[in-house]
């Protein structure tokens, strides 16, 4: 019995199968001297046999096996075993209980960012971006999941404050989660496969329909027709409909009842139109992809899945949304649909709002943090540690625990730019980390008969100033710049209009137009300083002055005038020498 491993091993006289799922499996390391006398080649070699043992396969489906009859565990990453066998992941119930919120405030940013780009896009370029909120299993079929993962209790999720955002700013939005929750109880057939962790494949009929209507409707075009049939076909279910139980790797086959399949039929008709359509969507969307919806309805196959692989040119050569120019693929567009499944919706868009927001709306440098946050959001072992702290946490949300994090992380990234904004509180805590300073800043507070936030303030001050001078004089232009226009109230008045019409937090408004105005002011002193000093240097030079007299009595001017346009003509030349122009 012990030799049969190795039997296996040298003949492969059996076939075991394969394991469904993404892993890698070692391979047989190269010999040399040096990697046997390190152990390195020892160590390798274990994990290639433990990989490739003989009838390896067969153990992992048994031990599965044993784990999910016995103790009701799936041995694969992230999938849940519910009642009546119904398969979960696990992320659609951490989403479902709340457990993974993101916070109302950053909530609303990104879903007033959409607002803006909806608005935006239609009135300039006729595309209508549409939200799609895409089912999730926990949400639509709750009754089957298992009481422990419930015993903590359920508190507002992602979904539920997106969708009220989404209401509250009328937002172009398709619910197919309400909608699969309204139908699951009267739908002939289940909507969700008992193994399966996306739709039913026979919902497709449903969804074309919803999302083909939707479009016609928005657009006022009439789009080809097709017929959607369902069958039966004995004995089969698709991989869609199973990719739960296949990733469960068990020895035995799961029970299931047979399934209707949908058969397409499309009707091309020259009259018709077809818009060009862009999906930005995760996984979902394959389903949609393969019924050739987008081959049929469709002008184009554009999918960008999350928002990184570009299909269909994936399926030629590699081609990543970072080798696109954006700006130029969105608006051959005539619809853009943003599908996010609820798992998902705190990476909400995997980047793609954020994206087109800094297209389309005012340059802004002082949003190095936010950057970082959504950064965080979209690094999902990394956010799924924080969602682990928060919920161990009895002080701090997930939001502010995000945003602890994502302030080390702009300060390691650049430095420079978050002291441009945050250099002042930088400093103060930098004193007051430490112990023994801070208490000294409350002795010069005392003796200098004020209070210890002042105190603070000038210790900052001078500790900002000395290791960054330049960096503290534009601080300081900004934050000036930036107090002159809450002191002005038409000013303030007119900021206002502008942060409504960008749908922009009015900070951030004032703060660009505060770095705008400083960056002038700031370019023109330079400016002035310069062509001061040129001036100087044509008083000091006496060829250069005798030549500057002449033109000016030829042209009738004063020597004056004429030293400064000669002046600002030499730095000018100077300027147009160097590669930014400055």
């Amino acid at each position: 019995m012990l030799s049969l491993p190795l039997f296996q091993h040298i003949t492969k006289l059996f076939d075991p199968g394969k394991l469904n799922g993404d892993f890698v499996l070692h391979q047989r390391p190269a010999f040399t001297w040096g990697r046997w006398m390190d152990g390195t080649f020892q160590a390798g070699f274990d994990r290639y046999i433990e990989d490739h043992i003989g009838f390896r396969n067969f153990f992992v489906r048994l031990n599965n096996q044993i784990a999910f009859s016995i103790f009701d565990e799936v041995n694969a990453e992230g999938l849940v075993k519910g009642k009546n066998k119904i398969l979960y992941e696990y992320d659609y119930i951490r989403a479902y209980t709340g457990g993974d919120f993101i916070g109302q405030k950053t909530i609303e940013g990104e879903m007033n960012k959409l607002k803006y780009l909806q608005d935006h896009l239609k009135q300039n370029f006729n595309i209508d971006l549409i939200l799609i909120f895409e089912p999730s299993k926990a949400r639509v079929q709750p009754e089957f999941i298992p009481d422990k993962y419930l015993d903590a209790g359920i508190s507002l999720s992602n979904y539920e404050y997106f969708k009220q955002m989404a209401v509250d700013l009328k937002l172009h939005q398709i619910d197919l989660n309400q909608y699969f929750v309204d139908i699951s109880d009267t739908a002939t057939y289940p909507v969700y496969p008992p193994y399966g962790i996306h739709w039913s494949e026979h919902t497709m009929c449903l969804i074309t329909d919803t999302l083909t209507s939707y479009i016609e409707n928005i657009r006022s075009i009439d789009m080809p027709d097709y017929t959607c049939e369902l069958r039966f076909v004995a004995d089969s279910i698709s991989a869609s409909d199973m990719d739960a139980g296949m990733t469960a790797n068990l020895l035995l086959d799961l029970p299931r009842d047979t399934l209707p399949y949908p058969f397409f039929t499309f009707h091309n008709d020259p009259t018709k139109t077809r818009p060009k359509v862009l999906a930005v969507a995760d996984s979902y969307y394959w389903n949609i992809f393969n019924t050739r919806l987008p081959e049929h309805l469709f002008a184009n196959q554009a999918f960008w899945y999350f928002n990184a692989k570009v299909y269909p040119d994936f399926y030629f050569h590699e081609k990543w949304t970072t080798d696109l120019d954006i700006k130029t693929e969105i608006e051959k567009q005539d619809v853009i649909l943003l599908g996010i499944t609820e798992r998902f919706l705190y990476k909400f868009g995997w980047e793609f709002v954020d994206q087109l927001y800094q297209i389309y709306s005012p340059k802004y440098t002082g949003g190095l943090v936010e950057e970082k946050e959504e950064e965080i959001r979209n690094y999902s072992t990394w956010f799924d540690e924080l969602v682990k702290k928060a919920n161990t946490s009895k002080e701090k949300t997930l939001e502010e625990i995000i945003h602890d994090e994502a302030i080390f992380l702009a300060i390691d990234a650049d430095l420079p730019r978050y002291l441009r904004w945050h250099g002042l509180d930088y400093y103060k805590n930098v004193i007051q980390s430490e112990s023994a300073w801070d208490k000294s800043i409350k002795q010069k507070a005392q003796e200098n008969k004020i209070t210890y936030q002042e105190q603070l303030d000038k210790d900052a001050r001078w500790l900002f100033d000395n290791n960054y001078p330049a960096i503290y004089q534009e601080f300081e232009a900004i934050q000036k710049q930036g107090q002159s226009i809450l002191s002005d109230s038409t000013w303030l008045t007119n900021i206002q209009q502008k942060a409504d019409y960008y749908r922009m937090p009015l900070e951030n408004m004032i703060d660009i137009d505060a770095e705008y105005i400083a960056t002038q002011k700031t370019e023109t002193d330079t400016y002035k300083e310069k062509v001061a000093a040129m001036e100087n240097e044509i008083r000091s030079n006496p060829e250069w002055l005798k030549l500057v007299k002449e033109k000016a009595r030829d042209q009738g001017q004063s020597l004056d005038e004429m030293i400064r346009k000669d002046a600002e003509y030499m730095i000018d030349q100077q300027n147009k020498d160097k590669p930014d122009g400055k």
